[in-house]
Order: C-alpha cells, then structure tokens, then sequence
C-alpha cells in the first residue's frame, strides 16, 4: 500500500463521519440490520461532506475518547491486538506464558518479537496476516437518522481480514439484554443491538458500516476487533489507563502482564465478557454537533503519533535488517513499519510550578517502549521529583539500536511531546539502558545543542571490542588479535554492529561533541552482554577527553539486568537535578561523518549550536573545533576525582565536575581547527562577531569554506589561516 493511499484515510474518515455536521451527499446507504455486513469493496458506498481539518487528530493519548462536532471518536492504543491471556499454563496457543516471546528468533508460538518485551494476550494470527485486527480510531456520527460507525485498522491486506463487531445498549439504566455477540467470540451485559461489518478496504485500511438509528437518548456502545474465525484480538474503550504492567521483575514472566498497554483486555477476554469496555453517549450531543476534548491525562500512558516515515505496513516478525545491523543477536532490524507509531509517557502528577522538562529514555535490546518508564522508582525519582515528563520512544521495535528509523523515531517523538506539552526547552535530557544507553550517547553526541545530559546505564559504547589502552607494545598485540580472531566471530553472529566502520557508529570516539553535555554513565562490573572492557574504555577516555563534565560509576557485583531490577536511580537523578542546556558556548567540538547519515529520513549530523551546515570533504569522519570568545563567557572550572558509594549497591566512580567558573574576557577572535572540513556556517550574532572585524587563527587539513551569517565568507587554505578579517 502506498503512503498516498495510506493518508486517504484521513479524508475517508473525515468524509464520511462528519456528514452529521452538514452538507454532504445522498447517496444510498449500505444493507441496513441489526446485523450488518459491508458489500464487497467495489461496491462499498460512499458518502461525501465537507472535511473539517479541525476534527483530524494525527497524535493522540492512546485510550481516550472525545467528541468533535458531533462526531465520537476513540483514539486506541497500537500494536495493542493480542487477544485474551492463556494463562501461565496453557496447550493452546502456547504452552508457557513465557513461550510468547521471541518472535525474532523465529520461535512458533511467539507473537512479539523481544525476549524481554511479552503480550499479556497470547493469541496469534495466521501467517501473512499479522496485526489485522488492530484497531487505531473508532468514530460514530448520526446522519440522515441513520448510525454511521468506521473503523481503522492499522493494518489491512485483504478485505476479509477482520470483523468488526459494535453493541448498543439503549438503556443503560436497565438491567435487561446482553450475552453472547454472535459473530466474534465474545460476550457482555445489557446490549441491545449488534452490527458486524465483514469487509473492509485495504485502501484505507476501514471496516464502515450504517444502520438504522437505535432507539433512546443514552446509549453506552462498545466495540471490538475480530481475526476472520471470530477470535477478538483488540478491544475499544479501555480508557487512557490500560496497563503495561511487565516491568524489570517477576511481571515479566506471570500471566496478563505485558508491555503492550493491553494487560486488562487479556484478561477480560480471558474470561470472556468485556463489559468492563464502554463508552456513554448522549445522542443529543451528536445531534447538535457537541465538540468536547478529552481531558490531560498524567501518569503512566501511551501515546500515538502518525509518522511521515512508514516502512511498509504491519508487523515483520522475523523483522527486517536495517542498514546498520544484522546478525543473529541484537543486530539491527525493524518490527514495526506502519504510520502509526506508539511511545510511552509518564507524566508526573501534582502540581509544579515550572515548565517540565523532557527525559527520552530509551530502551535495551529485547525490550520497547513500556520498558523502564514503567518502573515505580524510575516515574518518581526523574519523573515527579524533578518534573520531567519521561517518555520512551519504540525506536521502530526491540533492536532498533536508535540510527535511521529508530534514530527518527526518537526526534518525532520528542516533537509530538514539544507539541503537546509546554516544555522547558532547556531541560531536555538523553538517557538508555543497555542498546538505549548507546541511543543515549548517539543523541547527545550527534545533536549536543538539544540536550541538557545525558544518562547511560549499561550502555554499549560502539564497539565490542573497545578496551582502554595500556601501553603501546601490549596495545598493538591486543588490537591485531582482537582484529584478526575476535572481530570475524562476533561478526557471524552480530552483523554490521560488531564493526562501527559498516554499522553503527563507534560512539566512544564522539566523546568531545559532550563538551557541554554532562553525562553519567553506569556500569556493572559482571555484565555478560557489555563487558567490563567496554566499561573501562569508555572511562579512560572521558577521563582523556578534554573539558567534558562526567560521572563513571562501576557497579562491581552488579551484571546487565541488575540496575533495571534494583529500580533505583536515586544518585544519577540527584546529579542531573540542576543540569541545564548552554545556548551559546564560546567553543564548540564537533565530530559527524556523514556515512551515518540517512537523507531519506532527514536525518543528516551537521550542526552544532553556532555552526551549521557542516559539510565534509570526503565521506568520512570529519571534525570541527572552534573557538569564539566574542561573548563574556566563562568556562568552567571543574573538580576531578574519585568516589565510592552503596546504593543501590557498592560501586567505585570517577569523575570531572564542573564547580564554578573562570572568568574569561571577551574577545574578538576565531580560533581552531577543521579535519576533512569542506565548509560550515557560523552565526556570528551567537559569538558577537556580526558585523566585527575579527582575528582568526584556524589549522586546516585542507581548503574549507566558512560562511559567516553577515554575508562575509571566509575562504581558508591547507595549513595555518590568520589574520584580521
């Protein structure tokens, strides 16, 4: 399906839905009963009205419903549509609840890709047919004394892929009517009328259906999603607090706990009746055309945003390769292709009286976006302590590694929050555990000038067979037999994200883009997954690294899950408490190689804070270092040393902390140096330098191009540039 017929289903929608506000065609409607089925696709009718752009939601809070002219609309979760829970111990569909998992690995009775991200449902589809009863939004509207209802699926190959099933119940305040639905699997209380729709149109992924308007002036409706045999997989009306309870502990193996916000639908459906489900409706508000907005929502929640970057449609389970990874573990690769992509928010309660700050934290390897940010401690000591909404993008599925799609993901979510939310622009934050943690250093590396710190916790530095130096001679013995015999095996079973000069980016050589980004990075001393060598390199060289603000913990007895299951971030939350974002440095460092770039996704690692369009020579890693005191800038004066601590176990650190500054006079000077630098731009209004005359003193390695933002171009030479220009 292309992305053009993808995006008709926001005028279908539209279209057809908002014809009980006025205008529109008299076309005839379909067969009409109180148990409906929609005519084949080309025979499906259509109806025409005027679009109202103002009534389109393309990011939403999942679980929530709202009226807008007189049209209801709920806004369901995604990727949400597996069915009732088995159980610990079931034959069918699986045999252990802990069997549900690992679909990447190609294991039969999987129905999610991560090891550590599990469904609450444990119900599959037939092969080819993944994700067809996954409902994104449900709207009603009343037209011509006729019930218009339509459904869109995320996903939807064929026509008869999914029933749609809705019950009225005329008199809520009874006590009469319900059972068993008929046509799917499923039963519940005091319902007096149902309607299927069988057929839908893969152009728009939409099951519609008209009926002859039910009787009474309060009806309480509910609606579900069934696979073609009738078995209910996605359920509407949960309301904006369904759970996604499988965090780092014991939930990640008991029944009805997931990470897929879906926890209660699994276990009604377990049971069998979802009554619990429903939404009242006054039809006098749609009669008379009633908007009301649903109300914030705080706390634990999903959101939802429409991407303008979709890989295809469905889910690919095995998934599909990205660019920077393959390889039997952890390689990156994408499950999750469609438009609409899901994140999860934590939003803190109470009042503050600040602007909230932002905290993007991103998952491991085999998790997703529930994961972390649905830990009690971890929504208390970042989120409602230090008022920062958390939110914790799906980077495309469990192995993402956050570079292209993944790395997308990570900047759309950030803008739907920006957009949703008043936020404190200056205290945005990266953070990640384990392959997040590498997500966590890409983004602060790779756009310092958005981020305030950084926090990574296990995070893989790049490289799996980075270790710090030694001493030369046993430095050149380690590095040709890591080479030679260590880099072709890891390879075999990691693809490209074994080798950072084909996948991903080694990360520990773009610690100088932090210069003015703390970080924190926490490591555990026994981890089997990043290696103690990882650790240490990453150490030696932010302790090399000049004029970085860091703190390196080394947690001894620790290994990689041990952090996520202790939930407790007390000492990294207490040191980012005060971080700040610096607008304007007098110096920048920056390191981008435009391999690692993906212009398709617009995504291209060319700026940093006063310099922009950076552009290299050849493609290859390049650097820029300038200095540009025009300002009355001080730099920071830092305390170095070590530490110790127990909580939430022992650990030994070491750190460079900024404490104070070193006043510094301006002056109307630019100086540095450029690596592989073809040309850059410079806004001078940022340094006072606009319209100055100014001395330069710039080393670089060939001729370069700078272009200043008051017209003036300085064109530099191989070797040593000065004089006053």
């Amino acid at each position: 399906m292309t992305l053009k017929n993808k995006n008709k289903i926001i005028l279908t929608l539209t279209t057809v839905l908002l014809a009980a506000c006025g205008g529109g065609s008299d076309k005839p409607s379909a067969v009409e009963s109180d148990q409906i089925s929609n005519a084949p696709r080309d025979e499906t009718p259509q109806l025409e009205s005027p679009v109202h752009s103002q009534c389109v939601r393309d990011s939403w809070v999942a679980g929530t419903t709202e009226l807008c002219q007189g049209v209801l609309t709920y806004y369901d979760y995604v990727y949400d549509d597996y069915g009732a829970d088995a159980g610990l111990v079931s034959m069918d569909p699986a045999l252990l609840n802990l069997l549900n998992r690992g679909g990447q690995l190609g294991l039969p009775t999987a129905n999610t890709p991560g090891l550590l991200s599990p469904a609450a449902g444990d119900q599959r589809y037939p092969t080819g047919r993944e994700n067809t009863a996954d409902l994104v939004r449900l709207s009603l509207a009343i037209k011509q004394n006729k019930l218009i209802v339509m459904a869109e699926l995320n996903t939807m190959f064929n026509p008869d892929d999914a029933i749609l099933g809705v019950a009225i119940d005329t008199n809520p305040e009874g006590d009469s009517g319900g059972g068993n639905w008929g046509e799917i699997n499923v039963s519940s209380d005091g319902w007096d009328q149902t309607y299927f729709a069988h057929h839908g149109d893969p152009d728009t992924n939409t099951l519609s259906l008209t009926a002859p308007l039910p009787e009474g002036e309060h009806w309480r409706i509910q609606a579900a999603v069934a696979k073609a045999d009738g078995t209910v997989m996605n359920v509407a009306f949960r309301g904006p607090h369904e759970e996604a309870k499988a965090d780092g502990g014991v939930n990640q193996v008991l029944p009805a706990s997931g990470n897929f916000w879906e926890d209660r639908q699994a276990a009604e459906l377990a049971d069998g009746d979802i009554s619990a489900f429903g939404q009242m409706v006054n039809v006098s508000d749609l009669r008379n055309g009633v908007t009301q907005v649903a109300e914030k929502t705080t706390g634990f929640h999903q959101r939802v945003y429409t991407s303008a970057y979709p890989l295809g449609e469905g889910i690919a389970m095995p998934a599909e390769d990205g660019r920077d990874g393959g390889g039997l573990f952890c390689g990156q690769s994408f499950t999750y292709l469609g438009k609409y992509q899901p994140y999860g928010v934590y939003v803190p309660e109470g009042d503050h009286a600040d602007k909230p700050g932002m905290m993007v934290v991103m998952h491991g390897c085999e998790a997703n976006h529930a994961s972390q940010i649905n830990q009690t401690n971890m929504q208390r000591q970042f989120g409602d302590d230090l008022n920062r909404i958390l939110v914790s993008p799906l980077g495309r599925g469990p192995y993402g590694f956050y570079t292209g799609p993944s790395e997308r993901d990570v900047l759309d979510v950030m803008e739907d929050i920006e957009q949703a939310y008043d936020i404190d622009p200056d205290r945005i934050f990266a953070s990640g555990y384990s392959m997040g943690g590498f997500g966590a250093l890409h983004m602060a590396t790779h756009y310092p000038d958005r981020f305030a710190g950084m926090v990574s916790w296990v995070g893989h530095t790049g490289d799996l067979i980075n270790k710090p130096s030694v001493q030369p001679l046993v430095d050149e013995l380690l590095n040709t037999t890591s080479e030679v015999l260590l880099r072709p095996v890891l390879a075999s079973i990691l693809g490209s994200i074994a080798d950072p000069q084909t996948g991903t980016e080694n990360v520990i050589d773009y610690l100088e883009n932090l210069r003015h980004v703390p970080s924190a990075h926490l490591y555990a001393g026994a981890d089997e997954l990043v290696p103690i060598h990882e650790a240490l390199a990453i150490a030696q060289r932010l302790s090399l690294t000049e004029g970085v603000e860091y703190y390196f913990y080394l947690h001894p007895v620790a290994e990689h899950l041990t952090l996520l299951l202790f939930d407790n971030w007390a000492k990294e939350a207490q040191l980012s408490a005060d971080w700040a974002r610096v607008l304007n440095p007098s110096r920048v460092s920056y390191r981008f190689d435009p391999r690692f770039d993906y212009p398709d996704l617009d995504i291209i690692h060319d700026k940093a804070y006063w310099v922009s369009n950076l552009r290299a020579r050849s493609v290859n890693e390049a650097f820029i270092d300038l200095s540009a005191p025009g300002c009355n800038v001080s730099d920071p004066a830092f305390d170095v040393g070590t530490g110790l601590g127990a909580s939430p176990l022992p650990w030994a650190g070491s750190y460079r902390l900024a404490e104070g500054v070193i006043p510094a006079a301006p002056s109307l000077t630019l100086s540095g140096k450029l690596e592989n630098v073809a040309s850059a731009t410079l806004d001078l209004e940022s340094i006072c330098l606009k319209g100055m005359a100014f001395y330069y003193d710039i080393d670089s390695d060939g001729p370069a191009v700078l272009e200043l933002s008051d017209g003036r171009v300085l064109n530099l030479v191989a070797g040593k540039n000065e004089g006053l220009f």
